[in-house]
Formats: C-alpha cells, sequence, structure tokens
C-alpha cells in the first residue's frame, strides 16, 4: 500500500512541475524576433484567394524599420512571389506597427493559389528572410 501511495505522490509532483513550466518561447526564438515581430502565420481568406499574414510587434522600433523596407511572401518550393495586396486609393493593405501588442496583419493576392492549407511560407522583408511560417 506505501509504494502505491507513494508511486501516486511521485506522479501527482510531476505533473504539477511540467504544468508549471513555461511553455512560450523566448523572444529570440520567435520567428521574426530579429524585426522586432512575432510571426503568427499565415491564414487563408476568401476561398484561398486571399493570404493573411499575421504578426504581433514586440519591439516597435526595430519593426517600424523592418516594415517600411519591401514587404513580400512566397510559398515555400515555389519561385512566385507575392506582393502586398493594393487598393485603389487605400493603398497598401496592411496595418502599420503599432505599440498595442494586439495582433496585426498583412494582405496578399493568392493568384494562382501557390499558398495552401497546410504548407508553409517565406516572408521577405527587404534582402532578408523569414521561413518555414505556418500556412493554415
Amino acid at each position: 500500500m506505501k509504494r502505491w501511495v507513494s508511486a501516486v505522490m511521485a506522479a501527482a509532483l510531476s505533473v504539477a512541475l511540467v504544468s508549471c513550466a513555461g511553455s512560450a518561447a523566448p523572444e529570440a526564438l520567435l520567428p521574426g524576433a530579429e524585426f522586432g515581430l512575432q510571426i503568427l502565420g499565415v491564414e487563408l481568406l476568401a476561398d484561398g484567394d486571399i493570404a493573411r499574414l499575421n504578426y504581433r510587434v514586440v519591439e516597435y522600433d526595430a519593426a517600424r524599420r523592418a516594415l517600411d523596407q519591401t514587404v513580400r511572401l512566397q510559398a515555400a518550393g515555389t519561385e512566385g512571389i507575392l506582393d502586398v495586396m493594393q487598393a485603389g486609393r487605400l493603398g497598401p493593405l496592411r496595418q502599420r506597427p503599432s505599440r498595442t501588442g494586439k495582433k496585426q496583419f498583412i494582405l496578399f493576392p493568392n493568384n494562382g493559389r501557390p499558398l495552401v492549407h497546410g504548407g508553409k511560407a517565406t516572408l521577405l522583408i527587404g534582402a532578408s528572410r523569414i521561413t518555414d511560417i505556418p500556412v493554415s
């Protein structure tokens, strides 16, 4: 009986320790951290015709400098590059970085549908690349 009680207590203690451990990745390991961004992923909208890149600003000044450059999206394994969607008088359909820490986005037309559910994308910021962004 004592062995059973001590085994249950040990299991309960290990579960408690594991659940208390932080599961978030350190900021330096997040995709886009070098640009002051946390890349949250690419979401396909409008039956796959529009790709929405979701991100969060973690360092405002670095994000502002990065997003002032040319931003493009590319499906992994393809050479086709998607530019930021433009809308007549509105101009580029993207949010400027803000200090709020809320989720923000940039829209891209998925012409020819190179981005597919379950695939990966690459974000091109100037001459730099952020790879392996999940597409959902």
